[in-house]
Parts: C-alpha cells; sequence; structure tokens
C-alpha cells in the first residue's frame, strides 16, 4: 500500500483520501518516464545516466491501453485485486519538460476509462516529482487546474539556499533553490502540504542540522521525512558528522517546542531495535510492487531498472506495450525470480544479525546495479544507520523526560560500533539517558 507522509487541502476528492488511506484497496504504481533530459545536475541523482530523448503519444497510449487490457485479463501483474487504483505517477529527467504530453495522456486515459465504465474513472490519482524550475509555467498550471481533485506535484527541496545549491544545480551550475522554494511554497498553499523529504548525501550532511530546521521553519511544516542515499561513499567519519547534526537538530526541536507538533521519520522509535526471524519483507516496492513505462514503451519493476539509472547493467525488462508483460520467457523469469526476494535470501549475516536493523533500507534496483542481482543486499549506510540510533536514542528519550514518562528508548547500538562514532563519554551519556 503506498502511502503519501503529506495532509492533503479539504477540497480532494473523497476517493483521492481513500487511495492513500484505506488498506483494504489495492493501489498500484505506474509511472510514465516521459522524458530523460533534465534541467538541472543533482550531484546525487541516481539517474546517473540520463541523456535525450522523450516519449511519444503514440507510445504513452499504448502503454495505457496495455494497463487496461491487463486488467480486463485479470493479469498477474495488473489486475482488479493488486491495482484496484491507480497512482499514475509522471516521472523524468524533470516531468515538466513533457507537461503537452502529460496533459494528453490524462485526457486519452480518462476518455478510455469512462467509454468501458471502468473503475479507474474514479480510481486514480496522478503524482509528479519536480524540482520546481518550470512550476509557474501556464501549461502547468492549466494541466493542475483541469485534474484538480486528482493531481498533486510534489517540488523537492534540500534545505536551505546553502545546503541545497551544493547538490541541486542547474546545467550551467547555477544553484536553484530560489526558483525551488517559490514553487514549494506556492505548492504547500495550494495543496495543504504539511510536509516534506529531505535527501541526505555525504555532499551535504555537514549541514543537515540547519537544513532541517530551514524547511521546518520557513514553511511552517510538521513532518519531515529524512534518508540517507543508498550509494557507496559513507564511513565512520561521515557518519559522525550526521550523528552531531542530528543532536543538533534535536535540540532545537526540544528547545523550540517543535517536537510537540513536529513528526521526523529519521528519529522514528518504532525504528533501530532488532528484527524478528520472521520478519521477510523487502524493504521497497521494486520486486513486483510497482511499474514503469520507459520513453520506447519498455516495462521495468520500477523507474530505478530503466536504464537512465542502471548504467553499467544490461536492462532489467519484464515486458514492452506490443508483447505485454510477462510474455517473453526471459521476463517471465525475471518476474519469477523478484518474487522470490526476501529479506534472508538478499541479506548478509551481519544484517540478519543487526540490533538496529529495524528502519534499515534499501534499494532492489540498486542492488542489482551494483551486485549484478536484486537479491543482494548493498550495505553502504551501514554507518548512517549506527548514527541515526544513536541519535533517535537521544531524541526520543529527551522527549520521554519531558512527558515526565517512564517510558525508554533503549540504545540497541554496540558500544563497539558506537565508539568510533559519537566517542565513549557520548554513549556513557546516551545509555545514562536511556535508564
Amino acid at each position: 500500500m503506498l502511502r503519501f507522509p503529506m495532509k492533503y487541502h479539504d477540497n480532494f476528492s473523497d476517493d483521492y483520501h481513500r487511495i492513500y488511506e484505506d488498506d483494504t484497496i489495492g493501489a498500484m504504481c505506474v509511472s510514465f518516464i516521459v522524458t530523460h533530459e533534465c534541467n538541472l545536475r543533482c550531484s546525487y541523482c541516481y539517474e546517473h545516466n540520463k541523456g535525450g530523448g522523450s516519449m511519444s503519444l503514440e507510445t504513452a497510449k499504448k502503454c495505457v491501453d496495455l494497463l487496461f487490457r491487463l486488467d480486463a485479463e485479470n493479469h498477474p501483474y495488473i489486475n482488479p485485486k493488486r491495482a484496484h487504483a491507480l497512482v499514475l505517477d509522471f516521472i523524468g529527467g524533470e516531468p515538466l519538460l513533457e507537461i503537452d504530453l502529460i496533459t494528453e495522456v490524462m485526457r486519452y486515459f480518462r476518455d478510455k476509462a469512462i467509454e468501458l465504465n471502468h473503475r479507474w474513472a474514479t480510481q486514480y490519482v496522478v503524482t509528479m516529482t519536480s524540482n520546481g524550475m518550470l512550476y509557474d509555467n501556464p501549461k502547468v498550471q492549466s494541466f493542475l487546474q483541469e485534474n484538480d481533485g486528482r493531481a498533486i506535484i510534489t517540488i523537492t527541496i534540500d534545505g536551505d539556499k546553502e545546503t541545497h545549491d551544493k547538490c541541486r544545480v542547474t546545467c550551467d551550475g547555477c544553484g536553484s533553490y530560489d526558483k525551488a522554494a517559490h514553487a514549494f511554497a506556492s505548492v504547500k498553499e495550494r495543496f495543504g502540504h504539511s510536509g516534506s523529504k529531505f535527501t541526505i548525501a555525504p555532499a551535504n550532511v555537514a549541514t543537515a542540522a540547519s537544513a532541517c530546521r530551514h524547511i521546518i521553519e520557513t514553511f511552517n511544516l510538521n513532518a519531515l521525512h529524512c534518508n540517507c542515499v543508498y550509494e557507496e561513499g559513507w564511513n565512520d567519519e561521515l557518519a559522525a558528522v550526521l550523528y552531531w547534526q542530528l543532536k543538533e537538530f534535536a535540540d532545537w526541536l526540544l528547545e523550540s517546542g517543535r517536537w510537540k507538533d513536529c513528526y521526523i521519520s529519521i528519529f522514528n522509535p518504532a525504528h533501530c531495535h532488532p528484527l524478528d526471524e520472521e520478519h521477510t519483507q523487502n524493504w521497497c516496492g521494486g520486486t513486483g510492487k510497482m511499474l514503469a513505462f520507459d520513453i520506447d514503451g519498455v516495462c521495468y519493476p520500477c523507474i530505478r531498472y530503466a536504464p537512465l539509472s542502471i548504467g553499467n547493467r544490461p536492462p532489467y525488462r519484464i515486458g514492452d506495450v506490443d508483447n505485454g508483460i510477462a510474455v517473453l520467457q526471459k521476463d517471465v523469469d525475471r518476474i519469477a525470480f523478484l518474487d522470490s526476494i526476501t529479506r534472508q535470501s538478499q541479506s548478509p549475516e551481519k544484517c540478519l544479525e543487526c540490533p538496529i536493523a529495524s528502519g534499515c533500507g534499501w534499494c532492489s534496483a540498486y542492488n542489482y546495479e551494483y551486485t549484478g542481482t536484486p537479491n543482494k543486499r548493498v550495505t553502504f549506510i551501514c554507518p548512517t544507520q549506527k548514527a541515526r540510533s544513536l541519535a533517535t536514542a537521544y531524541y526520543v528519550n529527551k522527549v520521554y523526560r519531558m512527558m515526565g514518562k517512564p517510558d525508554r528508548f533503549e540504545v540497541h547500538c554496540p558500544r563497539e560500533w558506537a565508539i568510533p562514532i559519537i566517542g565513549e563519554a557520548e554513549y556513557e551519556m546516551l545509555e545514562e539517558l536511556a535508564k
């Protein structure tokens, strides 16, 4: 079940809310990679094999036709149970570069759903994640008006101007914060966003605290979803930087009183503890819970398996708009293989025995990109999980004490892991705080 961490404006349709909030509804995310082009050059972007090219309207219509045909056939991949509702996600590159195409695709989808008297005539939503550079384009505003109550744009912003502009630059190397901040504020007002997402990478970890504080203060948010990039580059030295930045951010939340009304995902007390052996679930949906159409109509288990992301491996396709999904034997075999993957099958022993495993994520497609198989887990974020677990113990136990509650968050991170990151005195302080 896909969820958005945002609260939406009351004028959104009841169906919109139910698709995201009702666990009884199977909602499948279908991504249309409408272009490989982008007007930014973000340093940590996982789409590191961008080139030219965009999806044609003819190919896009074939994608839509295939969705309806597979659903009518009760196909194992697309069927009324798995895809009672659709999340139609348009992505690039920068999707707003192809707003004309997106507008025509949605008109075609709606017309077809109505013509067939199909449940998708009402059971769908439209999402786009944009860098905000083209948000004020009249065609973008016209699209949002035409799809009012069904479509929403999320603008990516990475903290204050200094932090954002370190990683998110235009093609000529200029920062993009000013336009992104304008678009973010406009979208927040229009759609009633109460939260945002902040990506932490080695390039911006040193200013993470001020970046997180800026996002919450400037845009008056009460939810911030933070995650560290999965790619190579983390070590204990950077983990130390992350811990002290998170502690600084935690202190601000505590001193300002924002701990009372702000949800910060990286401090989630449900995370950073051991997992039961029975916990077999894969972390992400990249093993069959999503679907992505590339610009040429080839189907992938998610966008990260497509050529613009997988630069050093053969694309991990599962079908195409002409043959269908799971028709060619190689596509059938790939889907069956993805279905067989569990947390246990892909994780090294250290992950299965890890005392802070809960909440530690991975990307199945990045597994494939780096190791050659989605069934071999990449663990570059281990140092960040250690730092996060220690910072969570600090923040949560401070909150418990401020509330006068006897509850305590156990410091699950072993001493021998923690000392190289935060030092012995700091670790002893955390243990005392947890008593």
